[in-house]
């Protein structure tokens, strides 16, 4: 059943649904989400991505990806792939560059690559790493081609690679990572998923798409869910994939060919998947984009586990060029993607937050490390 809705303002920088069709109904439980631009802080103009984890340190970590990060432009101290830190709290912080440019970084990086997931366990940083585009920005298949995880146990300022990968003949392209609080530690999750990192993978397009940039999203907007438990990150044999429920119980498998989509949109999901664990409201948020990649098309789903079921809260379309689908989705800027909730920086309610958005433009306006103020309003 088909869900036709309008965009909908309760406040004069609210946002609610808005699409021809959503992808699953409205939530019963958020009815949208406020934005207070006035808050909008932009830092590291020219470098994007930036997934984020709260390490055991107490601050920030997160990869970004061709920039000079912080204190750099998008060619000045440029690198494929580096990591910052971010100090301090949502309305102070300051972040720095803990992997990157020899010139402006505490450690030189030596990766080329993407990440768009980071997860911070037991004091030990992973992250998933894609490899760079060789053949420039139309050649996503490149990629897309596997994702592979690296190990620091110096926050950040080295890293090891697995000696295997998730690839595409997997049926998998992405590599993003839930985060529950703290180091993963005590985000008051339930007790029976303590002992597990969930990691979100994506099914690739069928057919390779030949526009260029638009390949960034791939149909049919399935994504899966893998779990391994917290001390074996690094053992692919210890992976095992979401394969439905039975008496309302997950049920799991090592056997790709039996894994089943937690989320699908046939709209189409992005390879940035946002995935964070809201303690106050009991509630796992999720964002992609659809329809086209880099558009501001902006979607975010919560749901009662990290394999849903999910509820739309906020769902903004628009066309393939620079003009809106419909001008009062304006709200979220239209070159943005990649949209998370750091968990450090959610209130005890659940309903004040903080979130992170990059966007594109070759080192302008939202190519950058973006933060705002965003109130998640609740029934």
């Amino acid at each position: 059943m088909r869900v036709f809705l309008l965009l909908l303002f309760f406040t004069p920088n609210a946002l609610s649904c808005f699409s021809q069709s959503l992808p699953y109904s409205h939530s019963k439980l958020i009815r949208g989400i406020e934005i207070d631009w006035s808050t909008h802080q932009r830092h590291a103009v020219g470098s994007d991505n930036f997934a984020l984890t709260w390490a055991d340190d107490g601050h920030l970590y997160g990869p970004w990806g061709d920039g000079g990060g912080f204190g750099g432009t998008n060619s000045k101290h440029r690198v494929s792939l580096g990591v910052a830190r971010i100090e301090g709290p949502a309305d102070n912080y300051r972040g720095v560059n803990r992997y990157g440019h020899a010139d402006n970084s505490e450690s030189t990086a030596t990766i080329k690559g993407k990440s768009w997931g980071i997860v911070s366990v037991a004091g030990v940083l992973y992250m998933w790493v894609h490899p760079d585009q060789p053949g420039g920005w139309g050649n996503w298949g490149e990629i897309a081609k596997e994702a592979r995880l690296h190990r620091s146990d110096d926050k950040g300022a080295s890293w090891q690679a697995a000696d295997w990968a998730v690839t595409n003949a997997d049926g998998l392209v992405g590599g993003n990572i839930l985060q529950y609080g703290r180091d993963y530690a005590d985000a008051g999750r339930p007790s029976a998923l303590n002992n597990y990192v969930y990691h979100y993978f994506v099914k690739p397009n069928a057919i390779p798409d030949t526009a260029g940039r638009a390949s960034e999203l791939h149909k049919p907007g399935l994504i899966y869910l893998a779990r391994v438990p917290k001390d074996q990150l690094m053992q692919r044999e210890s992976y095992e994939f979401y394969a439905g429920e039975r008496g309302g119980k997950a049920l799991w498998t090592k056997d790709l060919n039996k894994k089943k989509a937690v989320f699908q949109d046939e709209n189409g999901v992005g390879m940035t998947i946002g995935i964070s664990y809201n303690p106050g409201l009991k509630r796992y948020l999720l964002t992609t984009e659809h329809e086209f990649g880099e558009r501001g098309n902006f979607g975010l789903f919560e749901g009662p586990t990290p394999w849903g079921p999910w509820a739309t809260v906020s769902y903004l379309s628009r066309g393939k060029g620079t003009e809106f689908g419909h001008e009062r989705a304006a709200e979220v800027p239209p070159n943005t993607f990649y949209w998370t909730f750091p968990t450090k920086w959610m209130d005890a309610s659940g309903r004040e937050l903080t979130m992170t958005f990059t966007g594109a433009g070759r080192g302008k306006d939202n190519d950058s490390f973006n933060t705002v103020k965003v109130n998640l309003l609740t029934n």
